[in-house]
Formats: structure tokens, sequence, C-alpha cells
């Protein structure tokens, strides 16, 4: 009897332990699910912020804005060519009107080895700032055509800021920043010669030329000198074009081969020099890669020269620099 009593009261006793476990228990996972929902309102409300704020600080190119503008327009260009091979590029700009041209690539090299990369016009259109109308003016300037595109890509964007050749430094938190600009002034080829020299100093630095053609047999729509004279010339060194006028000589390509190189404020960029060094002198250009189009095989860095009104194009390949050009609207 007395057995049969000390049985019961343990197990009394152990049931009174479990149920204080499973109260206990029930807490623990009454408190834990609170707290989880807490937290996962927190982390909801952070992401949601942190997408705010990533929406708020997007950069914005003017690249990128002019030619989502054009591409969502009717133009012409884009069924005949295809949206893909056609590119767009802002060609000029006064304070009411900018003129953007739209063109292809093409391979001008006669050696199927060398690639030469060179645009061909397609189109002209015209975006009038007061207005807000986007015409074609490709058939007949003086009769243009109104184009239809989606107004709502430039909310918030004032593409006549975004793309001046002098735009301010940005202030932090805001979409615009200042273009980057290669001071022509500072450039050294082959660490000597400036961008305009003489022929003498030409044949002293890279010898004598590996070709030459006439420009007349070219027929490039603009040239550096702009005289038209007959005897004007190309001059073909190390995969390089210099445009010649008389005792005159100018850089138009620059291809970084068989060691050629440049010093940009004593800093040396050759061959070996990486996107990411570019990016050191030229951030804005470079950064997230909004600034680069893809031209045939190879990227390209668009950065505004201060001494024309075009730009410079310092090409890559396998993320190394590959050649430069000096850009002038047609």
């Amino acid at each position: 009897m007395k057995r049969e009593q000390q049985q019961l009261q343990v197990s009394s006793l152990i049931r009174s332990a479990m149920c204080g476990i499973l109260v206990l228990v029930t807490f623990l996972l009454s408190s834990c699910h609170g707290r989880s929902d807490k937290v996962s309102k927190i982390a909801d409300t952070t992401g949601t912020e942190i997408r705010a704020f990533e929406g708020h600080g997007k950069e914005v190119s003017c690249e990128r804005l002019v030619s989502d503008l054009i591409r969502s327009s009717n133009a012409t260009a884009f069924k005949h060519f295809g949206d893909t091979t056609v590119r767009v590029r802002m060609a000029s700009m006064s304070p009411d009107k900018a003129t953007i041209k739209l063109y292809v690539i093409q391979d001008v090299s006669e050696n199927a080895a060398e690639r030469r990369p060179t645009e061909q016009a397609i189109g002209w259109l015209e975006f009038y700032r007061t207005s807000g109308r986007l015409m074609d003016i490709t058939n007949d300037p003086d009769r243009p055509e109104e184009l239809r595109y989606d107004k709502n890509i430039l909310k918030g964007h004032d593409i006549f800021i975004l793309c001046s050749p002098v735009v301010a430094a940005a202030k932090p938190g805001t979409d615009y920043e200042s273009r980057d600009v290669m001071l022509e002034k500072d450039i050294r080829f082959n660490g000597k010669l400036k961008r305009f020299f003489t022929l003498a100093e030409f044949e002293k630095v890279y010898g004598q030329p590996d070709s030459v053609r006439l420009l007349k047999d070219e027929a490039p729509c603009v040239t550096i000198f702009a005289t038209e004279a007959p005897e004007d010339k190309y001059l073909y060194k190390n995969g390089s074009r210099f445009e010649s006028s008389k005792d005159s000589v100018a850089v138009d390509e620059y291809w970084f081969l068989n060691g050629n190189f440049i010093t940009y404020k004593g800093i040396k960029i050759d061959e070996g020099t990486t996107i990411d060094d570019i990016q050191q002198l030229f951030p804005a250009a470079v950064r997230g890669r909004l600034a680069l189009d893809k031209e045939g095989e190879l990227w390209v860095v668009k950065l505004k020269s201060d001494a024309t009104y075009g730009h410079i194009k310092l090409f890559f390949k396998n993320d190394k620099v590959y050649f430069m050009h000096w850009w002038l609207p047609c």
C-alpha cells in the first residue's frame, strides 16, 4: 500500500513537471514567434528604405537618357535597321535645341585581320527644350516629321542640363554629375608630342609613315583642319591615324600598339592600362559603366574634350586600353 502511494506521488510530480515544461515551451514559442514577426517587419521596413534610397540616388548619364528617350520614339531608322543595331548620340546642343544623331557601326577595314569600326549616319533628330517636341529632320530639315515618345522618361531629368558640355559639380545626393573632361594640353603622345605638331616632329618621333591616303579618297564626313585641300592626307603608323595638311599634323586615332603610349598629367597610359586605372582618372565617365557603349566588340568611354565641340572616345579590349579617337559630329 505504501509502495503504491509513493508511485502515485512520483507520477503526480512527473505530470506537474511535464505541464510546467509544456507551459514554458509554449511561452518560448510564443515569444519567438512574436520576435520573428518583429524582426521580419524590421527587415521589410529596412529593405524598403534601402530600395527607396537606391532609387533616389540612381545615377543617370546623358548617353543613357538620350538613348532611352529616342528608343521610345517611332523614329523611322529603327524600322529599317532594328533597335539593337541603331545607336544614338547627342551631336550638338544649343540652349533651345538638341540635335541627335542615329547611326550604325560598319567595319571599313580592308584587312580582315584588323577591325576599323566607323560610324554611318542613318538619321537626324531635333529635340526642342520649350515645347518638348521631337522632330525627325532626316529626309527634309525644312519639313520635319514630329515623332511620338514616352514623356515619362524625362520626368525628374533635364536633358539640357545633364548633357551640357559644362556642368557644375553636383551636390551629393543629386542625380547629376559633372562630365569628365580630358584636357588636350595635358596629353603627350609617346611622352613627347601634343595633339598638333609639325611633319618634321612626326618623322622625328615616329619615323616615316607606314602608308599614306589622300583625304579626298577616304571621304570623311568631317576633318580636323577643315581645309578641303586636295593634297591633305591621312598618315598611318603602327595602326594610328594622323591627319596632315601641308606641314601641320594632328592625331585622329591613336592605337596603343607596338609600344605607343600617352601621358596624361604625367601619368602613363599604354596597352597595359586597365579600365579600373582609367576610372581613377575619370571616375564619373567609367563608374558603373553607365557611360559605356558597345561598339562592335569594344567598350568605349566618352570623355569631353576641352578643345573641340566633339569628344574623345577611349576604346577598351579585354578591359584594357586599345585605342583613342577624336570624334566630331558631321
